[in-house]
């Protein structure tokens, strides 16, 4: 083989000028770091789950849960950052991949701890986040290929029936170095554990059915270099359940769980612009001549409930919802005063929504709106307030929102509510169309348990007719 004379000396050369660069470059990257939480802020969070079924032996289809919380600092104690806010859990639903609201199963509180280790300790404990102390920090600083063990904790629903089981994983971690994501630096994790249920585990379960389990978990993890926020887990799993009466069922494919920084808006910023965008709305819809027409009662025909009859009045009320946009003051919010059933006529646009402020976010309240009878098909006349939430859900980059539909109570709530989700979810859809993305919003319909005014007159019912829209984690 002939050697090129010229090239060897020229490579030569070449390494000893970059040698130093590389040199530096190779001790900075095993140059150990120090694993620990230290955030301070408001932060999302959403975990997906993609699994293939299968019960008693038998695929029973794909499988998507969705999960969201938004969660806030409070303050430290004697454990660490404590943080405090709401999960929303997405039914189960077979999944076509498509962009797509979706509907909620739950909200459900909590509050907890979060130490500098990582761990979580609870001040309300309603079963979430289903993942504890997961991952662990090590005490020690660590260079890439250092392993660690360490205890979490799982809370299992199977069956999804509400019958949990908390059941302890030993983890076996290892650091793989520190990467870029998203144009921050990272810390890569490797984690591997058991899915083990048996004769001789150590668990505590409310599903007195479960007789064993096993499996594998397989995760990659991303933790924010600067504040230890566990960015993103991709966690591939394989596990299966047997029960007492010798069905069992597997669960095979992936989830992912993501969390996003909030932006330090300063507090109140956004209910100020939203104020601007409801007056706009208001007097354009006002100079274009608008008329809304006159409101009608659902009757429910053909409900499940079968023949119905008024209910007696419901004696609480949401006061919180008489704050009104613009002027912030008044209890005639849209439709608040739109003619009976016995009216006849249309009338000029009031305010667009009203507006308050919860632990949830900032909720709009839109009172009366009219949609056909028994449908939730949405009048023509409706669309200048659409548009104006529209606008108005542009402002809060990056935040997810929730949907809630509401009808008068008339005595047939199976019907009464689920009117309210087609109409929460046909809002998801006329959002989406302006250009908002269907995957920011879920959505869910109470019926007619929680009214705003009282169902005994004409003028109630409307303004119980309503659609909320919460832009969750906003203040």
């Amino acid at each position: 083989m002939k050697i090129n004379k010229s090239f060897t000396i020229q490579f030569i050369k070449i390494f000893f000028l970059l040698y130093p660069v590389l040199s530096a470059q190779y001790v900075q990257a095993q140059s150990p770091v120090k694993l620990e939480y230290g955030f301070n802020g408001k932060y999302s969070y959403t975990e997906r789950t993609n699994l293939s079924k299968y019960v008693n032996g038998k695929y029973t289809g794909l499988t998507h849960r969705e999960t969201r919380a938004n969660m806030k600092y409070e303050g430290e104690n004697e454990e660490g950052s404590v943080f405090s806010g709401f999960f929303y859990v997405t039914e189960e639903t077979l999944r076509d991949m498509k962009n797509v609201s979706l509907p909620l199963d739950e909200i459900i509180p909590t509050e907890f701890a979060v130490t500098d280790r990582g761990n979580l300790v609870f001040t309300e404990d309603n079963g979430y986040p289903r993942m504890r102390n997961f991952p662990a920090f090590p005490e020690e600083p660590v260079k890439p290929g250092d392993y660690w063990e360490a205890e979490a904790l799982r809370i299992i629903d199977p069956k999804n029936s509400g019958k949990t089981t908390e059941m302890p994983v030993y983890v076996a971690y290892t650091f793989s170095g520190t990467e870029e994501y998203r144009g921050r630096q990272v810390h890569r994790i490797k984690a591997k554990y058991a899915t083990r249920i048996g004769k001789y585990s150590s668990v505590r379960s409310m599903d007195p059915e479960l007789k064993e389990a096993h499996g594998t978990h397989d995760a990659d993890i991303l933790v924010d270099a600067e504040t230890g926020v566990v960015m993103m887990i991709l966690d591939r799993l394989d596990e299966t359940f047997f029960y007492n009466d010798g069905g069992s069922i597997r669960l095979r494919g992936s989830s992912a769980e993501f969390t996003e920084l909030a932006s330090m808006t300063e507090k109140g910023v956004l209910p100020g612009e939203i104020t601007r965008i409801a007056d706009a709305a208001q007097k354009s819809a006002e100079a274009s001549g608008i008329s809304m027409p006159e409101s009608i009662d659902d009757t429910f025909e053909g409900s499940a409930d079968g023949p119905g009859q008024t209910r007696e009045p419901e004696p609480q009320t949401d006061d919180r919802m008489n704050r009104l946009l613009p002027s912030g003051g008044g209890t005639g919010g849209a439709g608040s005063a739109a003619g009976s059933s016995g009216e006849s006529g249309g009338k000029a646009p009031d305010e667009p929504f009203t507006v308050d402020v919860t632990e949830q976010g900032i909720k709009l309240s839109v009172r009366d709106i009219r949609f056909k009878p028994d449908s939730d098909e949405i009048l023509p006349e409706e669309e200048w307030r659409i548009d104006a939430i529209a606008e108005t859900l542009r402002l809060a980059e990056g935040m997810n929102f929730l949907v809630e539909g509401h009808t008068a109570s008339v005595g047939k709530p199976d019907g009464e509510k689920e009117l309210s989700i087609r109409r929460a979810k046909k809002i998801t859809e006329e959002l989406s169309s302006r250009g908002i993305d269907a995957e920011r919003f879920i959505y869910t319909g109470y019926g007619g348990t929680k009214p705003v005014a009282d169902n005994s007159t004409a003028e109630g019912r409307a303004q119980n007719r309503r659609v909320e829209i919460t832009i969750l984690g906003a203040e």
